[in-house]
């Protein structure tokens, strides 16, 4: 047993703590009390002075196989020649584009991943993993088409979802990939580990062929178990829904798929998936960025989930929903994501969070409640996790800040000084303390 005692806690339950100590056993919250009345023997005691409890942060879209795009190149001659043909490929494929469009953007991005090596790929997740924890994230929901990750993964320290990604280009095609996919879904469900859990990305309106949308929407449902989309993030997505092209069929043949055609023109991307009987409240909606106010309404009715990717919606789509319009319409049902292909992106969810609401809209306690009790609802964790609370696991962190000052000077400083999962400390003075 470890008693943790802290200046405040912000529990995520609608709670302030002051002057009260965390006490943990066997990796659980067992009690929360005062201060004063802690009388365990010392060396089970860590009084961690004027400092900050807040629980362990939640991130609702990662994709850290993309980590090192951008920063790491080919050293070897057959990547070397990997990333010519995929340049040659690329501007081939692209030649009079801006180079500001959303397609190039992914284009570029692809062309720099393709060419890393198995060793690569790993490295570059492992990285992102590595500075996320160290941000203070103890859950990622992290989204790959590719398999490889999941035995890294399983072995991680903190909760996990994986959502498996999906494109597809026509009926017959969807009906192999979705029996593929099923049976390896299902295989992995047989191995994974008490904190991995397994969804189903379909990447996006643009990306996946009615059929598939059908057989994976029934899927999940029957099998209560999450979906995930992109969802309106881009021009060339609109585009493509009003007149049945876009720059987006360029991405497309860049990544070997076949042109895919809407199942029908001028529906607006609400209404394209509603008529699918797709949106419900066990699907995960990215992005939004080009929705208007009233499609805006038309989804939040809908019960889905919402995922803020402010940083990512700035780098690559060309637009983003302000966080005032963003409460508005999903109070209470969204989180964040990290995600950013900025060389010097930190993954800081908190930082991210704070940025976002630059108005001051939320007090701190309120803010945070979208990086901890409101995701881990979305993901169908919030029996373990999300808040602090007796009986949930002791995922949490620590702040330190100055002497005299209260909880909010945690936007001062946002990066954690510690990190637990599960009551053990993986994060110390910005130090990871396991290895993946």
């Amino acid at each position: 047993m470890k008693c943790y005692k802290a200046k405040w806690i912000l529990t995520s339950e609608d709670k302030i703590l002051e002057d009260t100590a965390l006490v943990v056993d066997e990796g659980k919250i067992v009690n929360l009390i005062p201060n004063s009345e802690v009388n365990f023997d010392a060396k089970y005691v860590k009084d961690l002075g004027n400092a900050v409890i807040t629980p362990g942060f939640i991130d609702l879209l990662t994709q850290f196989q993309y980590t090192n795009v951008g920063k790491t190149k080919p050293n070897c001659l057959k990547n070397k020649l990997k990333r010519f043909f995929k340049n040659f490929s690329k501007n081939y494929n692209f030649a009079g584009v801006r180079a500001d469009n959303y397609s190039l953007k992914w284009a570029n991005i692809l062309t720099q991943y393709f060419s890393f090596d198995r060793s690569e790929k790993l490295k570059s997740f492992d990285d992102g993993v590595q500075t996320a924890i160290k941000a203070g994230t103890t859950c990622v929901a992290q989204v790959s088409k590719e398999f490889k990750f999941f035995e890294t993964i399983n072995k991680l320290p903190i909760k996990t979802y994986l959502f498996f990604e999906v494109f597809s280009d026509t009926s017959e095609k969807s009906k192999k990939q979705f029996k593929d996919m099923r049976a390896k879904v299902e295989d992995l469900i047989q191995h994974k580990g008490e904190h991995t859990h397994i969804g189903i990305m379909l990447n996006s309106e643009s990306g996946v062929h009615k059929k598939m949308w059908n057989l994976f929407s029934k899927y999940c449902r029957k099998h209560n178990m999450l979906l995930m989309t992109r969802f309106a993030e881009s021009q060339d997505e609109i585009e493509w829904l009003e007149h049945g092209f876009s720059d987006i069929d360029l991405l497309h043949k860049f990544m070997g798929l076949r042109k895919i055609s809407p199942y029908s023109k001028e529906l607006n991307p609400v209404e394209y998936l509603n008529n699918l009987k797709v949106l419900t409240n066990k699907v995960l909606a990215a992005n939004a960025n080009y929705l208007t106010e009233s499609e805006l309404e038309e989804l939040a009715v809908t019960g889905v989930k919402y995922i803020y990717q402010p940083y990512y919606s700035t780098e690559i789509c060309n637009k983003k929903l302000d966080f005032e319009t963003v409460l508005k319409y999903f109070k209470g049902n969204f989180g964040f994501s990290s995600q950013s292909f900025l060389p010097d992106k930190n993954y800081n969810l908190l930082e991210e969070a704070i940025n976002a609401d630059s108005k001051n809209t939320l007090g701190i306690d309120e803010l945070i409640k979208y990086l901890t009790i409101y995701p881990a609802r979305i993901l169908r964790l919030e029996n373990t996790i999300g808040s602090i609370k007796i009986g949930k696991d002791a995922d949490f962190n620590v702040f330190k800040i100055e002497e005299g000052k209260d909880y909010n000077a945690i936007k001062e400083n946002p990066q954690p000084y510690a990190t637990y999962s599960c009551g053990r400390k993986i994060v110390k003075k910005n130090e990871t303390r396991f290895s993946l």
